[in-house]
């Protein structure tokens, strides 16, 4: 059987069950990379032989999992998309890598992403931007734009990523999959490229919610090497069920969240509310308070620790940065000393009043994009009879939730009139990522998922 065809619990349990071998499985990923990736442009590193953990008989024992090219892996570069970089070759692995190794996963390469993984389409000008497979004409979603066109394509079964406004919901929503983006600090992020230290998360695109908590379950934990990371003990979500929904409250924040949406993404929205409330879902408006604020602070946090990080790069190599990237160095380098503070100041505040609203409702939901994936040629969208650009349009439901640290997942809820996949997010307290995933898993029961798209 087909890796392609396959989800990453469904070839744990054949392996378990000796009805199939990992290495065959690896096998048909490479096969599926060898004949698409120059077309896709999925993989900048692509492990051949693939690297595999010594048991048999671990959690992630045939599943087939690529990496956004920012985790070290020992022995091979870590580019971050850039030309920079191509030639740094890590000296040790990530501890994400090592927890995957050690549960037997199968790690098949390095995933192509937006440059220096500041963008949220998937753009780069070094190793080609990653295409989306439902429309060749539109973008992936971005910045781990690689890892969801992998996974839609069945060049690996499931990719590892980062989130630092929106890097993993955004992609798996604009190409029909699960992205799930974990409570700040439950997986370490030792040994993987930053781009903003306050708000990097880690995380996971995968075809189910299903195989988002079990391959989230095995690399979640506390890291000596990653202070950041809780000290508490991990929740379980894993396995994950349906929620009964049934008396669940969900909140709908109309204002900001829903107020902008395309036609299409508003009918497959309010109909999805329609079918949660006929499972006796109670579904109440509330409003995310200061979600503006939110935002701007982690525009003004991410922009200053990108600085940061490739500072450097950008005074002494600017040539090997576009044009967009230097201005958003740029900025970050203008950017006030007290206004990074106080923007770092507003986080607990901020939480705060985002936390009190689990008093009342049990989670959030919303669109994930308020866009279908735009044109690759585009740099501006109109929605609503208002016109963004597109990086603000892709941004907008999903940057806020970086800030406060929530956990959040993307679940497809249907397809656009021309065919393009449409996600809803579910957003939750922090370290309730076991409800959150519970609840996305029943929105995905009630939809019955859209499939894959066609490979020509």
């Amino acid at each position: 059987m087909r890796a392609r065809e396959l989800t990453v619990a469904q070839a744990v349990r054949l392996v378990r069950r000796g009805e199939l071998d990992p290495d065959e499985l690896a096998a048909s990923c490479l096969d599926l990379i060898a004949r698409y990736n120059a077309r896709f442009r999925a993989f900048i590193t692509v492990f051949d032989p693939p690297i595999r953990g010594g048991r048999r008989r671990g959690p992630l024992a045939g599943a087939v999992i690529s990496l956004k090219d920012l985790f070290h892996v020992k022995g091979y570069p870590t580019t971050a998309g850039s030309v920079a970089f191509r030639d740094r070759v890590a000296d040790e692995n990530a501890t994400v890598v090592e927890k995957l190794l050690r549960a037997s996963a199968t790690l098949i390469g390095k995933n192509n992403l937006h440059e220096l993984t500041f963008g949220i389409t998937g753009f780069n000008p070094h190793f080609g931007t990653a295409v989306n497979p439902w429309k060749e004409d539109r973008f992936p979603g971005g910045s781990t734009s690689g890892g969801a066109v992998a996974v839609a394509t069945g060049m690996s079964m499931g990719a590892m990523g980062t989130d630092t406004g929106g890097s993993v919901r955004l992609p798996a929503a604009l190409c029909g999959l699960v992205g799930y983006k974990p409570t700040y600090g439950l997986i370490s992020r030792h040994g993987v490229m930053p781009l903003s230290w306050t708000l990097d998360t880690v995380g996971v695109i995968t075809k189910t919610v299903e195989d988002a908590a079990l391959l989230a379950s095995a690399v979640m934990g506390p890291d000596g090497r990653d202070l950041s990371v809780s000290v508490r003990r991990p929740p379980r979500i894993h396995p994950v069920r349906p929620r009964r929904l049934r008396g669940t409250m969900l909140g709908v924040p109309r204002k900001h969240f829903c107020e902008l949406l395309q036609e299409d993404v508003r009918e497959a929205f309010e109909r999805l509310l329609t079918r949660l409330e006929s499972e006796g879902a109670e579904v109440v408006d509330l409003e995310v308070p200061d979600v503006r604020l939110m935002s701007f602070a982690r525009s003004v946090i991410s922009h200053v620790e990108f600085a940061a990080v490739y500072g450097r790069l950008l005074r002494e190599r600017p040539q090997d940065v576009s044009e967009e990237l230097r201005e958003r160095g740029l900025q970050g380098l203008m950017t006030p000393g007290p206004m990074y503070v106080n923007a770092l100041r507003l986080i607990p505040r901020l939480t705060s009043s985002f936390r009190s609203l689990f008093k009342r409702v049990d989670a959030l939901v919303m669109p994930t994009s308020i866009v279908t994936a735009p044109r690759v040629d585009q740099t501006t969208v109109e929605v609503d009879g208002n016109v963004l650009d597109v990086r603000s349009a892709l941004l907008r439901n999903v940057e806020p939730f970086n800030l406060v640290g929530a956990p959040a997942v993307s679940v497809p809820c249907g397809l656009s009139r021309d065919g393009l996949p449409i996600g809803v997010q579910v957003v939750g307290d922090l370290f309730d990522d076991g409800a959150v995933l519970s609840i996305a898993r029943s929105i995905e029961r009630l939809v019955g998922g859209i499939g894959l798209p066609e490979l020509p």
